[in-house]
């Protein structure tokens, strides 16, 4: 999720917002990957939520698209480029592009590290039901305290 969370920070989840609201595009969502295939159970992620229930996510130049508009996501360093995937090991087909809807009661989440985030490009959609909070603050390391966007 760099350069938005980097290794050794230290962040602050909430999970009251998603008791009043369903995430939305742009949260950073906080998820167990219990469920999802090609991920080990019992782990917690981080990832930017880009497609909600019933959205069409398209990746094609760069760009995410949502329902055929361009809706860039951004972080501190401005709009986000969304790579092609790189072929995973083991799977010889490369993916030109991305085009998907997103089921009901699911997220398309995708990192901001697009060359090294391993996201729903290749593992496909989490359940809402792993959504366990948002991230809201960041203590450590103390010259980036504050909040996270």
């Amino acid at each position: 999720m760099a350069p938005t969370i980097s290794g050794g920070d230290l962040i602050v989840m909430e999970n009251f917002t998603y008791l009043s609201r369903q995430p939305r595009r742009g949260d950073l969502a906080i998820f167990k990957t219990d469920g999802i295939p090609s991920l080990q159970s019992g782990s917690i992620y981080v990832k930017r939520v880009a497609g909600e229930p019933g959205d069409r996510v398209r990746i094609a130049g760069g760009k995410l698209y949502i329902n055929d508009k361009h809706l860039p996501l951004r972080n501190q360093s401005g709009e986000i480029t969304y790579l092609e995937p790189r072929p995973v090991l083991g799977k010889r087909k490369q993916v030109s592009h991305i085009d998907v809807t997103v089921p009901e009661g699911y997220y398309y989440v995708l990192g901001d590290n697009q060359p090294n985030s391993l996201d729903s490009r290749y593992w496909g959609f989490v359940p809402k039901r792993n959504i366990i909070g948002q991230v809201s603050f960041r203590i450590w390391p103390l010259r980036r305290i504050g909040g996270v966007k």
